[in-house]
């Protein structure tokens, strides 16, 4: 899914000094930046900080990055699509921008490397001119993007998968085991429900048959049970209790 897009008008970007200069040479590449600034601002106070050091410390015309991402994974518009930029000398009317809001020194959060894949992807789409992707620190003596997101550039911008939140799934375990505890399971019980289900579950992991994973202690689970705690040199009563319920789950 795209990132949210925050536009200059959004963010509170001022006025340029003088109109932005429209791209009229074809695009060839997209360069790479970060903050430079451990523990800096974020979100559109960062922008508003660049700019201001663009504007008023250096007497540019506007902020000089077409684009930013946020550490939350936000792509704002700097000067935007499609303008000549003021971030790698040299090479501003053949390239755009993107910087990095935070310290790129270290790894940066899933989000924003979602978004910076993203923007760069949606670039190369749009001009569909194979477009090179580099680093701040190509083009001129500096260490910019940092070196973990220099790196990163370097190797593909490859997103790795991000961490499933297990807290959710260890909460709904720790509910089923309390009900395991006041009531343990078992066929006589006519136990049914999802810690049934979980139980018969872990006993096809653990290599027997309990039959249908339906959440029903049946002729089936029982034996499966029976089989696993004689497995495990537990007492054999083919009764889920604290202990089997643990046994299983490791």
């Amino acid at each position: 899914m795209p990132p949210t897009i925050v536009t200059r008008e959004q963010w509170g970007a001022r006025a340029p000094r003088r109109p932005f200069t429209r791209r009229w040479r074809k695009l060839q590449g997209i360069v790479i930046h970060h903050s430079g600034v451990r523990n800096g601002p974020t979100g559109a106070k960062a922008l508003k900080a660049f700019e201001k050091h663009h504007m008023d410390g250096r007497g540019w015309n506007g902020i000089a990055y077409n684009w930013l991402v946020g550490e939350d994974g936000r792509v704002y518009h700097g000067r935007g699509p499609g303008i000549v930029g003021g971030a790698t000398r040299g090479y501003n009317s053949t390239t755009e921008s993107i910087c990095y809001t935070g310290w790129g020194g270290d790894e940066i959060p899933q989000a924003a490397q979602e978004s910076l894949k993203w923007l760069v992807d949606h670039l190369q789409q749009a001009h569909r001119s194979g477009l090179w992707v580099k680093r701040h620190r190509d083009f001129a003596s500096t260490t910019c993007p940092g070196g973990w997101l220099a790196q990163w550039v370097e190797d593909g911008l490859t997103v790795k998968a991000a961490k499933p939140d297990v807290k959710p799934v260890l909460q709904y375990l720790a509910a089923l085991q309390k009900q395991v505890e006041r009531r343990p399971l078992s066929r006589w019980r006519r136990s049914r429900g999802d810690a049934v289900k979980v139980v018969q579950q872990r006993l096809k992991a653990h290599g027997h048959h309990p039959g249908p994973i339906d959440g029903l202690f049946g002729p089936a689970t029982q034996r499966a049970v029976r089989a696993f705690q004689g497995a495990a040199g537990m007492k054999v009563d083919g009764i889920v209790g604290l202990q089997t319920w643990s046994a299983l789950l490791r």
